[in-house]
C-alpha cells in the first residue's frame, strides 16, 4: 500500500478518497469529466464536504454523463440551483455544463478528451521527484501551461489551482511514482 498524503489522514472519507481515487490515472473521457467536475465543485470548499455531497448530487446531474449534462437547458440549470442536494454555486454548475459541451465538441471532431489531456504531458506522467506542496504545484510550469491550454480549448473554472490539482489527481504530475509504475507494468 502506498503512503498516504498528510491531508488524507484527517478523516475516513479523505483516507478512502486518497486510497481509491487520488493519484490513480483514468483514461476515459467519462472518468476524466467526473474528475474535472469534482475539482470544479471542490474549488474553494473543504474537500471532505464535497466528497460527502457528490454522491447525493450525481443522480440529480444524470450521474455526470457527459452527453446528458451537455444538453442541459436554462430551465434545468434553474432546477439544479433550487435542488437541496446540490452545491448551489451557479458559476460552478454552469461551468460543469459548459465543460461537458466542450468534451462533446471534441468527440464530434474525433478528438478524445483523455488523449488531449495526456498529450499535455507527452503521454508520460511528469515525475516531480518529491512530494510537492500546494504553492509549488500550482506554480509548476506544466500546471500553468495546462491551465492556459484548457482555457484556450474553452474549458471554464479551470484556474491554476483547479487545473494543477486536476492534473495531480490523475497523476499526470506525480511525486510518488505511482503512475509510472502502473504504466511500466502495462496496466492501463
Amino acid at each position: 500500500m502506498r503512503e498516504s498524503c498528510q491531508w488524507a489522514t484527517v478523516s475516513p472519507v479523505l483516507k478512502k478518497y486518497h486510497d481509491q481515487v487520488w493519484g490513480r490515472p483514468v483514461f476515459t473521457d467519462q472518468a476524466l469529466f467526473e474528475s474535472l467536475t469534482r475539482q470544479v465543485f471542490q474549488s474553494g470548499l473543504k474537500m471532505q464536504m464535497v466528497l460527502a455531497k457528490l454522491p447525493e448530487m450525481a443522480p440529480v446531474m444524470d450521474d455526470w454523463q457527459i452527453e446528458a449534462v451537455s444538453r442541459y437547458s436554462e430551465a434545468k440549470v434553474q432546477q439544479l440551483l433550487q435542488d437541496p442536494l446540490m452545491i448551489k454555486n451557479e458559476r460552478k454548475v454552469r461551468s460543469v455544463i459548459h465543460n461537458a459541451r466542450i468534451i462533446q465538441q471534441m468527440a464530434q471532431h474525433k478528438q478524445s478528451f483523455s488523449d488531449w489531456l495526456w498529450a499535455q504531458v507527452g503521454f508520460v506522467p511528469l515525475d516531480l521527484q518529491q512530494r510537492t506542496n500546494t504553492k509549488v504545484l500550482v506554480q509548476h510550469p506544466v500546471a500553468k501551461r495546462v491551465c492556459q491550454e484548457m482555457k484556450a480549448q474553452g474549458f471554464e473554472f479551470v484556474g491554476p489551482g483547479t487545473s494543477a490539482f486536476f492534473y495531480k489527481m490523475q497523476d499526470y504530475l506525480t511525486g510518488t511514482g505511482s503512475t509510472a509504475s502502473i504504466i511500466k507494468s502495462g496496466i492501463r
